[in-house]
């Protein structure tokens, strides 16, 4: 009689899913930038707003780049199309700023033309890299600014610089640092001297979500910002946060939690459009910090890490409202099925996960396209 199996069979092997996983994950490490198109999208944007006409900020400049990094620039001038009619122009600037008065000057949320006549006029004089780390350093502290949009516009901006520079690049970032410098708005959560005790991880799990009576229902972003005011030890705890060790592989480390936190509250199109953000936000404070000195890259990491937090406290009641997406499987080439589905979220989300993707083939990234194809419904563009 043959003795009992001492050991666990291994699981039945899903096959249809392997295949799936490993077309998704050949697709993307084979996706190359394609720049050539960007160009002509960015002039047709030159004089747009960053307000749209129903008062959400202007997605498509990070749109437009997000694109072409994924090798889809040949469809961003049919994307711009569709979404012109929602688009306000930006207007010539009355008057001019003082340099030298600028903290007074930021935040103001009336003067972006002037904002984008003195960044141009200084890009035109000064190389862009120390334009950017200038006034990264200067704003950083409003990073949530206009749901991080301002950051993510900069950073998508000096991408595309990093691949070649122009003058309708350089005027798209001037477009971007005038944006983040006129709506300027730190969180309304106080400081604390940074301890660094605690892994990303340890310190979100010390996070306290806002009470029912604080929380924001669906409805934009930052006002559930403005409810972070009632927070208990909010900057206290995100004070504990260990910034140190190399700063590219805290940058992955705090990629990789965003994406988690994302995997776990991206549960309706609502709350897929949120924590987003969370994701989104870390991927441009990387890129940002590429660009400048480390102390203040180390800044970005707080910052992003800081926002991430923001939205667990924020809109996680809300979130588990609702169960836990059934997992799905990731489309066999996502940044092709991210330009067809159309919507900017996903396509800027996509375009996020695909780099961290390219940087440590972790599943989870696949994982958190396919939660958010599954979740968001797609209106496919011919």
């Amino acid at each position: 009689m043959a003795a009992p199996l001492d050991f666990a069979l291994p699981a039945p092997r899903n096959w249809h899913a392997d295949r799936a996983l490993s077309q998704a994950a050949g697709s993307l490490l084979k996706s190359r930038p394609d720049y050539s198109r960007l160009d002509a999208a960015l002039t047709r944007l030159d004089t747009v707003s960053p307000a749209l006409a129903n008062g959400y900020y202007n997605h498509a400049p990070m749109v437009m780049e997000a694109l072409c990094a994924m090798g889809q620039g040949e469809q961003a001038l049919g994307w711009l199309e569709q979404e012109i009619p929602g688009f306000t122009p930006s207007g010539p600037a009355p008057g001019r700023l003082d340099p030298d008065d600028w903290r007074s000057q930021i935040g103001t949320q009336d003067h972006d033309a002037e904002w984008r006549a003195y960044f141009r006029a200084e890009l035109e004089d000064k190389p862009w890299r120390e334009v950017l780390s200038l006034w990264v350093h200067r704003l950083v502290d409003g990073f949530s600014t206009s749901a991080c949009h301002a950051v993510l516009q900069t950073a998508h901006m000096s991408r595309a610089l990093q691949s070649e520079v122009s003058s309708v690049r350089l005027n798209a970032l001037a477009n971007a640092l005038a944006a983040w410098a006129d709506r300027y708005t730190p969180l309304p959560v106080g400081t604390h001297a940074n301890q660094g005790v605690l892994d990303f991880r340890a310190t979100l799990s010390w996070i306290t979500p806002l009470p029912d009576a604080h929380a924001p229902g669906e409805g934009a972003i930052t006002a559930g910002y403005a409810r972070l005011a009632h927070a208990a030890d909010f900057a206290e705890v995100t004070s504990l946060v260990d910034l140190s060790g190399d700063l590219a592989m805290r940058f992955d480390a705090l990629m990789l939690e965003m994406t988690r936190l994302f995997l776990h509250h991206a549960r309706t199109p609502f709350t897929v459009i949120v924590f987003t953000h969370a994701v989104t936000a870390t991927a441009a404070a990387r890129t940002l910090s590429e660009q400048v000195p480390d102390a203040l890259g180390r800044r970005l990491l707080f910052r992003a890490f800081e926002h991430g937090a923001a939205l667990l406290a924020a809109f996680s009641p809300l979130a588990l409202q609702s169960p836990e997406p059934i997992r799905a499987l990731p489309p066999s080439h996502p940044a092709h099925r991210a330009a067809r589905h159309g919507d900017d979220h996903i396509i800027k989300l996509t375009e996020a996960l695909c780099s961290a993707y390219q940087r440590s083939a972790n599943p989870a990234y696949l994982d958190a396209i396919a939660q958010a194809f599954a979740v968001l419904p797609a209106s496919d563009r011919d």
